[in-house]
């Protein structure tokens, strides 16, 4: 089936926000933090806590800008935070060598406009599409975006090792540029598009305020999970299980190679069967993924985590994002996805946090992963005990 202009030009954001959450947040500065920043005094801890301190400032922003984008020009507010998103990247690039103490604040700086920026191109979503077809969209989106990861993460790999320096700043800039080459593409193919519309003057909720709470609960407690195992993720392989960041750079890549293709058709089964299922589904894949990490069952077991894992990661937070885009009106989009952003990035606050200290005191990260299990099984309880009602 044919994908509108529209939604191709948007799903452009999401190949190009791919390279930052990848190579950024869940690749380079991770493994800079435990090999770099630690020796002067950070712990896993605090890792979380920049990652906290920046949740609570993008979500903030989230609610506050998404507000008023919806009543005045949401493709202005959109184009400024890819402008501010990256400014950050590029002052975080150029400190890596010259004023590393700056990089723990600066990544801060970044990640929050970087979640404010990824709250907006969500709330145009229900612009370009309602019922089932959210899925569809969301899910070639959110798989198109893989690959714009995938070409930033050989980039880097490449820069890696033609520069003989992991963290060279050029090795930064690449992601950066790559960010900022494709978002403007996409933002020259939305700005005909009507992102913004009168509120009626009867309005209308799709869901009370209590399955709304309740609905957004659920999508906290996955996005607990998702976020924690982002996050610490190559740290957990560097430190546990001793791989170079060559391997963890190839893992990554490979989860990404099969993410492509699977989350695009995910999107596409969710037009044909329920999608509560399906979502359902990710989270079990999430479930088996996460047993064989703590359970190290070998070089097997490995590659059966990469593939449930990567069966699981994009899917799952398509999902998510769909679902929520048919509960709610255009008009209050960018307000609604603001309290999207709370439940799904303010994860960061409390997940994080708890799991670093905790590996911390444990000295290693194989029992906290459990309960990170445990969180994404309750999130979807509560949200099948909404949604299917």
């Amino acid at each position: 089936m044919s994908i509108p202009k529209s939604v191709w030009r948007w799903a452009f954001y999401d190949f190009a926000n791919s390279s930052y959450i990848l190579t950024y947040a869940s690749f380079l500065l991770p493994l800079f933090f435990s090999t770099i920043l630690i020796k002067n005094g950070y712990s896993l801890g605090a890792w979380g806590v920049a990652n906290a301190i920046a949740t609570v400032l993008g979500v903030i922003a989230a609610l506050i800008i998404g507000k008023y984008s919806d009543t005045h020009n949401k493709f202005k507010a959109f184009k400024w935070s890819i402008y501010v998103s990256f400014f950050g990247m590029v002052l975080v690039a150029l400190s890596i060598t010259s004023a590393v103490s700056l990089v723990y604040y600066l990544y801060i700086f970044t990640q929050s406009a970087y979640i404010l920026t990824l709250s907006l191109s969500d709330s145009i979503l229900p612009h370009l599409t309602r019922g089932k077809e959210s899925y569809h969209y969301s899910g070639f989106a959110w798989g198109f975006g893989y690959l714009g990861g995938i070409i930033a993460l050989i980039l880097v790999i490449l820069l890696q090792k033609l520069t003989g320096n992991d963290y060279h700043p050029l090795v930064f800039l690449s992601t950066a540029f790559f960010y900022l080459i494709f978002s403007v593409y996409s933002l020259r193919g939305l700005k005909d598009v009507h992102l913004n519309q009168p509120a009626p003057l009867k309005k209308n909720s799709l869901l009370t305020k209590k399955q709304k709470l309740l609905l957004l609960t659920g999508y906290w407690l996955i996005s607990e999970g998702i976020t924690v195992i982002l996050l610490f993720f190559t740290i957990y392989l560097s430190k546990e299980q001793g791989f170079s960041n060559l391997k963890i750079g190839i893992i990554i890549l490979l989860v990404q190679l099969i993410a492509f293709p699977t989350t695009w058709y995910g999107g596409i089964l969710a037009k044909k069967y329920n999608p509560l299922k399906l979502l359902g589904i990710s989270i079990l894949c999430w479930c088996i993924s996460i047993i064989l990490l703590i359970t190290n069952v070998g070089f097997i077991g490995l590659i059966f985590v990469i593939l449930f894992g990567a069966l699981a990661i994009g899917n799952s937070q398509s999902y998510l994002r769909a679902q929520y885009s048919t509960k709610i009106e255009p008009y209050e989009s960018g307000f609604q996805f603001g309290f999207y952003s709370i439940a799904s990035e303010a994860a960061v606050f409390v997940g994080p946090i708890l799991y670093g200290f905790a590996s911390d005191y444990l000295k290693s990260q194989k029992i906290p992963m459990l309960f990170v299990l445990i969180s994404m099984i309750l999130g979807y309880v509560l949200i099948w005990k909404i949604v299917k009602e």
